[in-house]
Protein backbone atom coordinates (compact mmCIF):
# COMPACT_ATOMS: atom_id res chain seq x y z
CA UNK A 1 0.00 0.00 0.00
CA UNK A 2 2.72 2.68 1.19
CA UNK A 3 4.49 1.54 -2.42
CA UNK A 4 1.29 2.10 -4.46
CA UNK A 5 0.66 5.66 -2.21
CA UNK A 6 3.91 6.64 -2.87
CA UNK A 7 3.85 6.19 -6.59
CA UNK A 8 1.01 7.85 -6.98
CA UNK A 9 2.19 10.83 -5.17
CA UNK A 10 5.15 11.28 -7.31
CA UNK A 11 2.67 11.19 -10.41
CA UNK A 12 1.26 13.88 -8.66
CA UNK A 13 4.43 15.47 -8.34
CA UNK A 14 5.20 14.77 -11.90
CA UNK A 15 1.99 16.01 -13.53
CA UNK A 16 1.75 19.06 -10.96
CA UNK A 17 5.34 20.25 -12.12
CA UNK A 18 4.72 19.54 -16.15
CA UNK A 19 1.35 21.95 -15.43
CA UNK A 20 3.74 24.49 -13.75
CA UNK A 21 6.25 24.67 -16.48
CA UNK A 22 3.44 25.20 -18.92
CA UNK A 23 1.66 27.48 -17.07
CA UNK A 24 5.22 29.78 -17.13
CA UNK A 25 5.70 29.13 -20.67
CA UNK A 26 2.37 30.39 -21.36
CA UNK A 27 2.24 33.59 -19.09
CA UNK A 28 5.89 34.27 -19.30
CA UNK A 29 7.47 33.13 -22.44
CA UNK A 30 5.01 33.26 -24.63
CA UNK A 31 3.04 36.12 -23.10
CA UNK A 32 3.60 38.54 -26.04
CA UNK A 33 2.42 36.14 -28.36
CA UNK A 34 -0.53 35.07 -27.19
CA UNK A 35 -1.58 39.50 -26.23
CA UNK A 36 -0.52 39.88 -29.77
CA UNK A 37 -3.31 37.58 -30.85
CA UNK A 38 -5.30 38.37 -28.47
CA UNK A 39 -5.09 42.22 -29.56
CA UNK A 40 -5.17 41.00 -33.58
CA UNK A 41 -8.51 39.92 -32.31
CA UNK A 42 -10.18 42.67 -31.49
CA UNK A 43 -8.92 45.23 -33.95
CA UNK A 44 -9.67 45.38 -37.88
CA UNK A 45 -7.17 46.65 -40.56
CA UNK A 46 -8.08 49.77 -42.58
CA UNK A 47 -7.01 50.19 -46.04
CA UNK A 48 -6.65 53.62 -47.50
CA UNK A 49 -3.33 55.04 -45.55
CA UNK A 50 -0.16 55.10 -47.33
CA UNK A 51 1.75 51.74 -46.21
CA UNK A 52 4.58 51.64 -47.98
CA UNK A 53 8.12 52.91 -47.95
CA UNK A 54 8.89 56.96 -49.61
CA UNK A 55 10.85 57.56 -52.68
CA UNK A 56 12.38 60.89 -52.33
CA UNK A 57 13.81 63.68 -54.77
CA UNK A 58 17.72 64.16 -54.60
CA UNK A 59 16.85 66.76 -52.15
CA UNK A 60 15.06 64.95 -49.66
CA UNK A 61 11.82 66.07 -50.60
CA UNK A 62 8.98 63.44 -51.22
CA UNK A 63 7.68 62.45 -54.45
CA UNK A 64 5.67 60.13 -52.72
CA UNK A 65 3.27 60.42 -49.68
CA UNK A 66 3.47 63.93 -49.61
CA UNK A 67 0.08 64.74 -49.59
CA UNK A 68 -2.27 64.69 -46.89
CA UNK A 69 -5.10 62.33 -47.09
CA UNK A 70 -8.62 61.80 -45.33
CA UNK A 71 -9.81 58.96 -44.68
CA UNK A 72 -13.00 58.33 -44.17
CA UNK A 73 -14.77 54.83 -42.62
CA UNK A 74 -18.36 54.08 -42.83
CA UNK A 75 -20.41 50.96 -42.44
CA UNK A 76 -21.97 49.08 -45.32
CA UNK A 77 -26.01 49.04 -43.91
CA UNK A 78 -25.65 52.80 -43.14
CA UNK A 79 -24.18 53.68 -46.59
CA UNK A 80 -27.06 55.12 -48.76
CA UNK A 81 -27.54 57.65 -51.69
CA UNK A 82 -27.45 60.66 -49.66
CA UNK A 83 -24.09 59.56 -47.88
CA UNK A 84 -22.45 58.66 -51.69
CA UNK A 85 -23.51 61.99 -52.72
CA UNK A 86 -21.68 64.00 -50.14
CA UNK A 87 -18.29 61.85 -51.02
CA UNK A 88 -18.78 62.61 -55.15
CA UNK A 89 -19.24 66.43 -53.82
CA UNK A 90 -15.70 66.25 -51.59
CA UNK A 91 -14.08 64.52 -54.24
CA UNK A 92 -14.03 60.93 -52.22
CA UNK A 93 -13.13 57.70 -54.05
CA UNK A 94 -13.49 54.35 -52.78
CA UNK A 95 -10.53 52.33 -51.35
CA UNK A 96 -10.36 48.80 -52.31
CA UNK A 97 -10.90 46.94 -48.97
CA UNK A 98 -10.91 43.81 -47.52
CA UNK A 99 -13.43 44.21 -44.43
CA UNK A 100 -16.68 42.74 -45.58
CA UNK A 101 -18.50 45.29 -43.02
CA UNK A 102 -17.17 49.07 -43.48
CA UNK A 103 -16.59 50.91 -46.84
CA UNK A 104 -13.44 53.08 -47.23
CA UNK A 105 -13.26 56.41 -48.83
CA UNK A 106 -10.78 58.15 -49.30
CA UNK A 107 -10.27 62.11 -50.16
CA UNK A 108 -6.93 64.70 -50.31
CA UNK A 109 -9.49 67.60 -49.23
CA UNK A 110 -11.35 68.10 -45.91
CA UNK A 111 -14.73 69.63 -45.80
CA UNK A 112 -15.85 70.16 -42.30
CA UNK A 113 -19.62 70.74 -43.41
CA UNK A 114 -19.52 67.45 -44.87
CA UNK A 115 -17.64 65.63 -42.17
CA UNK A 116 -19.78 67.08 -39.43
CA UNK A 117 -23.11 64.71 -41.18
CA UNK A 118 -20.98 62.53 -41.95
CA UNK A 119 -20.48 61.90 -38.16
CA UNK A 120 -23.70 62.63 -37.17
CA UNK A 121 -25.70 61.04 -39.20
CA UNK A 122 -23.47 57.63 -40.51
CA UNK A 123 -21.39 57.52 -37.48
CA UNK A 124 -18.23 57.72 -40.05
CA UNK A 125 -14.78 57.81 -38.64
CA UNK A 126 -12.51 59.38 -40.55
CA UNK A 127 -8.49 59.37 -40.29
CA UNK A 128 -6.26 62.18 -40.90
CA UNK A 129 -2.71 60.67 -43.11
CA UNK A 130 -0.87 60.64 -45.94
CA UNK A 131 -1.71 59.63 -49.59
CA UNK A 132 0.69 57.43 -51.39
CA UNK A 133 -0.06 59.62 -54.25
CA UNK A 134 -0.72 63.30 -55.13
CA UNK A 135 -3.24 64.48 -57.21
CA UNK A 136 -0.91 65.71 -59.97
CA UNK A 137 1.82 63.15 -58.60
CA UNK A 138 5.03 64.26 -59.73
CA UNK A 139 7.57 61.80 -62.33
CA UNK A 140 4.63 59.50 -62.62
CA UNK A 141 6.01 57.57 -64.82
CA UNK A 142 9.63 56.99 -63.40
CA UNK A 143 7.49 55.89 -59.89
CA UNK A 144 4.58 54.06 -61.64
CA UNK A 145 2.11 52.54 -59.73
CA UNK A 146 0.69 50.45 -57.06
CA UNK A 147 -1.76 47.15 -56.92
CA UNK A 148 -4.17 47.91 -54.56
CA UNK A 149 -5.93 45.08 -54.14
CA UNK A 150 -2.26 42.98 -52.53
CA UNK A 151 0.02 46.95 -52.04
CA UNK A 152 2.45 45.79 -54.52
CA UNK A 153 4.57 47.46 -56.70
CA UNK A 154 3.12 46.85 -61.12
CA UNK A 155 5.11 49.16 -62.38
CA UNK A 156 8.01 51.63 -62.05
CA UNK A 157 10.49 52.41 -58.98
CA UNK A 158 7.38 50.85 -57.24
CA UNK A 159 7.96 47.62 -58.86
CA UNK A 160 11.90 47.49 -59.11
CA UNK A 161 12.14 48.57 -55.68
CA UNK A 162 9.65 46.46 -54.58
CA UNK A 163 10.60 44.23 -52.39
CA UNK A 164 12.51 47.46 -50.49
CA UNK A 165 9.51 50.05 -50.59
CA UNK A 166 7.49 47.31 -49.03
CA UNK A 167 9.46 46.51 -45.79
CA UNK A 168 7.72 49.13 -44.05
CA UNK A 169 4.35 47.30 -43.54
CA UNK A 170 2.31 50.43 -41.60
CA UNK A 171 -0.61 48.50 -40.56
CA UNK A 172 -3.40 51.03 -39.48
CA UNK A 173 -6.31 49.50 -37.41
CA UNK A 174 -9.35 49.93 -35.13
CA UNK A 175 -10.31 48.17 -32.03
CA UNK A 176 -13.37 46.19 -32.54
CA UNK A 177 -16.22 44.76 -30.57
CA UNK A 178 -16.96 40.83 -30.83
CA UNK A 179 -19.05 40.89 -33.80
CA UNK A 180 -15.78 42.42 -35.27
CA UNK A 181 -17.70 46.22 -35.21
CA UNK A 182 -15.36 49.38 -34.41
CA UNK A 183 -15.76 50.79 -31.04
CA UNK A 184 -16.63 54.46 -30.88
CA UNK A 185 -14.02 56.55 -28.20
CA UNK A 186 -10.75 53.91 -28.82
CA UNK A 187 -9.33 55.71 -31.99
CA UNK A 188 -7.45 54.50 -34.20
CA UNK A 189 -3.76 53.12 -33.92
CA UNK A 190 -1.08 51.61 -36.30
CA UNK A 191 2.11 50.14 -36.32
CA UNK A 192 5.06 50.20 -38.72
CA UNK A 193 7.51 47.37 -39.38
CA UNK A 194 10.66 48.72 -40.73
CA UNK A 195 10.30 53.38 -40.76
CA UNK A 196 13.16 53.40 -43.02
CA UNK A 197 13.22 51.54 -45.96
CA UNK A 198 12.94 54.05 -48.90
CA UNK A 199 14.50 55.12 -52.60
CA UNK A 200 16.39 58.02 -52.82
CA UNK A 201 16.25 58.96 -56.86
CA UNK A 202 18.31 61.92 -58.54
CA UNK A 203 15.40 63.73 -59.46
CA UNK A 204 14.92 67.50 -58.89
CA UNK A 205 10.91 67.74 -58.11
CA UNK A 206 11.09 71.58 -58.66
CA UNK A 207 12.72 70.69 -62.42
CA UNK A 208 10.55 67.72 -62.80
CA UNK A 209 7.59 70.02 -61.84
CA UNK A 210 8.77 72.56 -64.45
CA UNK A 211 8.79 70.25 -67.06
CA UNK A 212 5.65 68.40 -67.02
CA UNK A 213 4.40 71.95 -66.57
CA UNK A 214 5.77 73.61 -70.44
CA UNK A 215 5.10 69.82 -71.76
CA UNK A 216 1.39 70.10 -70.75
CA UNK A 217 0.87 73.14 -71.92
CA UNK A 218 2.38 73.08 -75.36
CA UNK A 219 -1.10 70.89 -75.99
CA UNK A 220 1.15 68.25 -77.25
CA UNK A 221 2.15 64.91 -76.48
CA UNK A 222 5.72 63.95 -76.19
CA UNK A 223 8.40 63.99 -73.60
CA UNK A 224 11.02 66.42 -71.95
CA UNK A 225 14.19 64.62 -69.99
CA UNK A 226 16.91 66.68 -68.29
CA UNK A 227 20.47 65.56 -67.05
CA UNK A 228 22.92 66.80 -65.46
CA UNK A 229 25.59 67.43 -67.76
CA UNK A 230 28.72 66.40 -65.19
CA UNK A 231 27.22 63.39 -63.90
CA UNK A 232 24.58 62.23 -65.94
CA UNK A 233 21.52 61.91 -63.39
CA UNK A 234 18.34 62.75 -64.63
CA UNK A 235 17.02 65.97 -62.90
CA UNK A 236 13.73 65.53 -64.79
CA UNK A 237 11.78 63.44 -66.80
CA UNK A 238 8.22 64.13 -68.20
CA UNK A 239 5.71 62.28 -70.69
CA UNK A 240 2.84 63.21 -71.67
CA UNK A 241 -0.32 61.79 -71.93
CA UNK A 242 -0.37 61.16 -68.03
CA UNK A 243 -1.91 59.29 -65.58
CA UNK A 244 -3.53 58.99 -62.05
CA UNK A 245 -1.69 56.33 -60.36
CA UNK A 246 -4.95 56.48 -58.35
CA UNK A 247 -7.35 55.71 -60.53
CA UNK A 248 -5.61 53.36 -62.38
CA UNK A 249 -8.59 51.18 -63.44
CA UNK A 250 -9.82 54.23 -65.29
CA UNK A 251 -7.24 53.51 -68.07
CA UNK A 252 -7.24 50.31 -68.77
CA UNK A 253 -9.53 50.62 -71.02
CA UNK A 254 -7.63 53.39 -72.94
CA UNK A 255 -5.88 53.30 -76.01
CA UNK A 256 -4.25 56.89 -75.60
CA UNK A 257 -1.25 54.96 -73.95
CA UNK A 258 -1.23 56.97 -70.45
CA UNK A 259 0.77 54.42 -69.04
CA UNK A 260 3.91 54.48 -71.30
CA UNK A 261 6.85 56.29 -70.28
CA UNK A 262 7.91 58.03 -74.20
CA UNK A 263 10.85 58.59 -72.60
CA UNK A 264 12.31 54.99 -72.32
CA UNK A 265 9.42 52.71 -73.73
CA UNK A 266 8.75 54.37 -77.18
CA UNK A 267 10.94 53.80 -80.45
CA UNK A 268 11.23 56.59 -82.46
CA UNK A 269 13.10 57.30 -85.85
CA UNK A 270 16.27 60.25 -84.74
CA UNK A 271 15.75 62.04 -87.97
CA UNK A 272 18.59 64.63 -87.93
CA UNK A 273 19.95 64.08 -84.51
CA UNK A 274 21.65 61.17 -85.64
CA UNK A 275 23.69 63.16 -87.57
CA UNK A 276 26.04 63.72 -84.60
CA UNK A 277 26.36 59.86 -84.79
CA UNK A 278 27.17 60.30 -88.69
CA UNK A 279 29.65 62.99 -87.84
CA UNK A 280 31.24 61.34 -85.15
CA UNK A 281 31.77 58.02 -87.43
CA UNK A 282 33.34 60.36 -90.57
CA UNK A 283 35.79 62.19 -87.92
CA UNK A 284 36.91 59.03 -86.43
CA UNK A 285 37.41 56.78 -89.18
CA UNK A 286 39.19 59.80 -90.79
CA UNK A 287 37.36 59.76 -93.98
CA UNK A 288 36.52 63.38 -93.56
CA UNK A 289 37.30 66.85 -91.64
CA UNK A 290 35.57 70.26 -91.01
CA UNK A 291 36.29 71.62 -94.21
CA UNK A 292 35.46 68.56 -96.34
CA UNK A 293 33.01 69.92 -99.40
CA UNK A 294 30.35 68.39 -100.95
CA UNK A 295 27.52 69.62 -103.63
CA UNK A 296 23.70 70.26 -102.25
CA UNK A 297 22.01 70.20 -105.73
CA UNK A 298 18.57 69.98 -103.53
CA UNK A 299 18.40 66.09 -103.57
CA UNK A 300 20.62 62.91 -103.41
CA UNK A 301 19.47 60.39 -105.68
CA UNK A 302 20.77 56.68 -105.45
CA UNK A 303 19.35 53.50 -107.32
CA UNK A 304 16.78 55.60 -108.46
CA UNK A 305 15.69 56.39 -104.86
CA UNK A 306 15.74 60.49 -105.18
CA UNK A 307 15.93 61.59 -100.97
CA UNK A 308 15.44 65.70 -101.01
CA UNK A 309 17.04 67.97 -98.78
CA UNK A 310 15.53 70.45 -96.72
CA UNK A 311 16.63 73.10 -99.27
CA UNK A 312 14.98 72.12 -102.12
CA UNK A 313 17.49 74.84 -104.45
CA UNK A 314 20.11 73.26 -102.84
CA UNK A 315 23.33 74.71 -100.56
CA UNK A 316 25.37 74.48 -103.25
CA UNK A 317 28.95 73.61 -102.18
CA UNK A 318 28.82 73.40 -98.62
CA UNK A 319 31.63 72.18 -96.29
CA UNK A 320 30.73 69.97 -93.29
CA UNK A 321 30.79 72.28 -90.41
CA UNK A 322 27.57 74.27 -92.52
CA UNK A 323 25.90 71.13 -93.20
CA UNK A 324 25.86 70.41 -89.71
CA UNK A 325 24.29 74.02 -88.89
CA UNK A 326 21.96 73.95 -92.18
CA UNK A 327 21.20 69.96 -91.72
CA UNK A 328 21.70 69.26 -95.05
CA UNK A 329 20.30 66.01 -96.12
CA UNK A 330 22.46 65.86 -99.44
CA UNK A 331 25.33 66.55 -97.84
CA UNK A 332 24.85 63.89 -95.09
CA UNK A 333 23.88 61.05 -98.00
CA UNK A 334 26.97 61.95 -99.60
CA UNK A 335 29.45 61.66 -96.23
CA UNK A 336 27.40 58.42 -95.54
CA UNK A 337 28.40 57.18 -98.59
CA UNK A 338 31.84 58.10 -98.24
CA UNK A 339 31.84 56.64 -94.23
CA UNK A 340 30.47 53.41 -94.80
CA UNK A 341 27.13 51.93 -93.40
CA UNK A 342 29.33 49.59 -91.45
CA UNK A 343 31.42 52.09 -90.02
CA UNK A 344 27.81 54.23 -88.65
CA UNK A 345 26.28 51.00 -87.13
CA UNK A 346 29.34 50.33 -85.26
CA UNK A 347 29.84 54.15 -84.22
CA UNK A 348 26.19 54.10 -83.10
CA UNK A 349 26.84 50.82 -80.66
CA UNK A 350 29.51 52.66 -79.26
CA UNK A 351 26.98 55.55 -78.72
CA UNK A 352 25.03 53.11 -76.86
CA UNK A 353 22.29 52.80 -79.03
CA UNK A 354 21.86 48.82 -78.98
CA UNK A 355 22.17 49.08 -75.10
CA UNK A 356 19.68 50.35 -72.17
CA UNK A 357 20.20 53.80 -70.99
CA UNK A 358 19.87 53.13 -68.12
CA UNK A 359 21.43 51.46 -65.66
CA UNK A 360 19.01 48.41 -64.74
CA UNK A 361 17.20 51.41 -62.69
CA UNK A 362 13.72 51.35 -65.21
CA UNK A 363 12.06 49.48 -67.68
CA UNK A 364 12.67 50.73 -71.02
CA UNK A 365 13.45 49.50 -74.43
CA UNK A 366 16.62 48.89 -76.24
CA UNK A 367 16.92 51.05 -79.64
CA UNK A 368 16.70 48.71 -83.03
CA UNK A 369 19.93 49.83 -85.93
CA UNK A 370 19.43 48.82 -89.22
CA UNK A 371 21.03 44.68 -90.40
CA UNK A 372 23.87 44.85 -93.08
CA UNK A 373 21.53 44.19 -95.77
CA UNK A 374 19.26 47.26 -94.90
CA UNK A 375 21.90 49.86 -95.66
CA UNK A 376 22.72 48.80 -99.07
CA UNK A 377 21.75 50.79 -101.86
CA UNK A 378 18.94 53.44 -100.73
CA UNK A 379 19.27 52.12 -97.56
CA UNK A 380 22.44 54.21 -96.32
CA UNK A 381 21.00 57.10 -97.77
CA UNK A 382 17.99 56.64 -95.24
CA UNK A 383 20.51 55.82 -92.84
CA UNK A 384 22.38 58.99 -93.33
CA UNK A 385 19.38 61.64 -92.30
CA UNK A 386 18.16 59.18 -89.42
CA UNK A 387 15.43 57.30 -91.29
CA UNK A 388 14.48 53.97 -92.42
CA UNK A 389 14.84 51.18 -90.14
CA UNK A 390 16.42 52.76 -87.53
CA UNK A 391 14.95 53.83 -83.92
CA UNK A 392 15.63 55.02 -80.30
CA UNK A 393 14.13 56.10 -77.49
CA UNK A 394 14.36 59.80 -76.18
CA UNK A 395 16.52 58.97 -73.02
CA UNK A 396 19.03 57.17 -75.86
CA UNK A 397 18.91 60.57 -77.55
CA UNK A 398 19.93 62.13 -74.13
CA UNK A 399 22.62 59.92 -74.05
CA UNK A 400 24.13 60.61 -76.88
CA UNK A 401 23.92 64.39 -76.28
CA UNK A 402 25.53 63.68 -73.45
CA UNK A 403 28.84 61.80 -75.02
CA UNK A 404 29.20 65.02 -76.65
CA UNK A 405 28.47 67.30 -73.61
CA UNK A 406 31.28 65.23 -71.63
CA UNK A 407 34.27 65.47 -74.25
CA UNK A 408 33.50 61.81 -75.59
CA UNK A 409 33.09 60.07 -72.29
CA UNK A 410 30.18 57.99 -71.68
CA UNK A 411 28.54 58.25 -68.45
CA UNK A 412 24.97 56.27 -68.57
CA UNK A 413 22.27 57.31 -67.12
CA UNK A 414 21.43 57.30 -63.62
CA UNK A 415 17.66 57.31 -61.85
CA UNK A 416 18.66 56.28 -58.44
CA UNK A 417 20.91 57.83 -55.76
CA UNK A 418 20.19 54.89 -53.56
CA UNK A 419 17.83 53.14 -50.61
CA UNK A 420 17.72 53.53 -46.87
CA UNK A 421 17.71 50.13 -45.10
CA UNK A 422 17.42 50.02 -41.03
CA UNK A 423 18.57 53.84 -41.72
CA UNK A 424 21.74 53.28 -43.24
CA UNK A 425 22.09 54.92 -46.41
CA UNK A 426 23.29 52.27 -49.64
CA UNK A 427 24.37 54.44 -52.44
CA UNK A 428 23.93 53.12 -56.07
CA UNK A 429 27.16 52.18 -57.73
CA UNK A 430 27.68 53.58 -60.64
CA UNK A 431 28.76 52.33 -64.03
CA UNK A 432 32.73 53.15 -65.28
CA UNK A 433 32.87 56.19 -67.53
CA UNK A 434 34.19 54.89 -70.73
CA UNK A 435 35.60 56.70 -73.92
CA UNK A 436 33.52 56.51 -77.02
CA UNK A 437 35.31 59.08 -79.00
CA UNK A 438 38.41 61.47 -78.52
CA UNK A 439 37.85 64.48 -76.86
CA UNK A 440 39.08 66.20 -80.44
CA UNK A 441 35.91 64.98 -82.35
CA UNK A 442 33.46 65.85 -79.39
CA UNK A 443 34.82 69.34 -78.94
CA UNK A 444 34.66 69.44 -83.05
CA UNK A 445 30.97 68.20 -82.76
CA UNK A 446 30.32 70.92 -80.03
CA UNK A 447 30.91 73.68 -82.07
CA UNK A 448 29.12 72.28 -84.90
CA UNK A 449 26.34 71.93 -82.41
CA UNK A 450 26.80 75.68 -81.26
CA UNK A 451 26.88 76.71 -84.85
CA UNK A 452 23.27 75.26 -84.83
CA UNK A 453 22.08 77.74 -82.45
CA UNK A 454 24.24 80.88 -83.82
CA UNK A 455 23.17 80.34 -87.46
CA UNK A 456 21.32 77.16 -88.70
CA UNK A 457 18.32 75.31 -87.55
CA UNK A 458 17.93 76.15 -84.17
CA UNK A 459 18.60 80.13 -84.59
CA UNK A 460 15.36 81.21 -83.41
CA UNK A 461 17.17 80.01 -79.95
CA UNK A 462 19.59 82.94 -80.24
CA UNK A 463 18.36 86.02 -77.97
CA UNK A 464 18.17 83.97 -74.70
CA UNK A 465 21.30 85.21 -73.20
CA UNK A 466 22.30 81.52 -73.20
CA UNK A 467 25.42 79.87 -74.98
CA UNK A 468 23.40 76.53 -76.47
CA UNK A 469 24.55 74.16 -78.13
CA UNK A 470 22.34 71.76 -80.03
CA UNK A 471 20.72 69.85 -82.73
CA UNK A 472 17.56 69.35 -84.58
CA UNK A 473 15.65 66.53 -86.17
CA UNK A 474 12.50 66.05 -87.66
CA UNK A 475 11.62 62.77 -88.40
CA UNK A 476 8.84 60.73 -90.84
CA UNK A 477 7.10 58.10 -89.16
CA UNK A 478 3.93 56.04 -89.84
CA UNK A 479 1.65 56.85 -86.49
CA UNK A 480 -1.84 54.97 -85.76
CA UNK A 481 -1.80 54.27 -89.47
CA UNK A 482 -1.02 57.88 -90.87
CA UNK A 483 2.50 59.11 -92.08
CA UNK A 484 3.46 62.16 -89.36
CA UNK A 485 6.61 64.13 -88.84
CA UNK A 486 7.91 64.29 -85.15
CA UNK A 487 9.61 66.80 -83.89
CA UNK A 488 13.60 66.59 -81.94
CA UNK A 489 15.18 69.14 -80.39
CA UNK A 490 18.63 67.98 -78.26
CA UNK A 491 21.57 69.69 -76.68
CA UNK A 492 23.45 71.12 -73.58
CA UNK A 493 24.50 74.97 -71.71
CA UNK A 494 26.61 76.68 -71.36
CA UNK A 495 27.74 75.61 -74.88
CA UNK A 496 31.65 75.89 -73.45
CA UNK A 497 31.18 73.96 -69.97
CA UNK A 498 27.99 72.08 -70.03
CA UNK A 499 25.71 71.99 -66.88
CA UNK A 500 22.37 71.10 -67.99
CA UNK A 501 22.02 68.88 -70.97
CA UNK A 502 18.12 68.84 -72.21
CA UNK A 503 16.44 66.64 -74.73
CA UNK A 504 12.79 67.13 -76.25
CA UNK A 505 10.47 65.07 -78.23
CA UNK A 506 7.25 66.14 -79.21
CA UNK A 507 4.75 63.46 -81.31
CA UNK A 508 3.79 65.11 -84.40
CA UNK A 509 5.39 68.14 -83.93
CA UNK A 510 6.36 68.57 -87.55
CA UNK A 511 9.64 69.99 -87.81
CA UNK A 512 11.91 70.02 -84.47
CA UNK A 513 13.10 73.86 -84.86
CA UNK A 514 8.98 74.67 -84.67
CA UNK A 515 7.81 72.00 -82.05
CA UNK A 516 10.57 71.24 -79.71
CA UNK A 517 12.93 73.94 -80.15
CA UNK A 518 10.22 76.36 -78.20
CA UNK A 519 10.09 73.92 -75.37
CA UNK A 520 13.86 73.44 -74.77
CA UNK A 521 14.00 77.43 -74.90
CA UNK A 522 11.66 76.86 -71.90
CA UNK A 523 13.45 74.60 -69.90
CA UNK A 524 16.72 76.50 -70.12
CA UNK A 525 15.45 79.66 -69.00
CA UNK A 526 14.17 78.28 -66.32
CA UNK A 527 17.12 76.71 -65.50
CA UNK A 528 19.28 79.73 -66.27
CA UNK A 529 17.43 81.55 -63.43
Amino acid sequence: MKKRLYAVFCVFIFMLLVLTARLMQVQIFDSIDYASANAKQQRIILNGEDTRGTIFDRNGNRLTGAEQSYIYIIKKELLDESAEKIFEIIGARKVENKDSRYEVYRSTTFDKDAAYVLKRDYEAFIIKGAARYAKNQPAVHFIGYINEVDGTGTSGIEKSFNEILSKKQKIVYAAVDGKRMIIPGFGISSTIEEPNCDVLTTIDVKIQKKAEQILKNSGRNGSIIVLDGKSGEVLAGASTPCFDPSRVKEYLDSNNEEFLNKLTQSLYPPGSIFKIIITAAALESGVANEETEFICNGYEEINGVRIHCSNKEGHGKICLRDAFAESCNSYFIQLGLMTGGEEILKTARDFGLEKCAFQGEVEEKIGLLPGVNDIQGAGIGNLSIGQGKLLITPAQAARLTSIIAYGGVDRGLSLIKGTTEGGEIRYHKKTSPQRVISKQTANIIKSFMKDTVDYGTADNLTGTGISIAGKTGSAEASYRGEMVVHGWFTGFFPADNPKYVITVFVESGGSGRASAVPLFQQMAEYLNQ
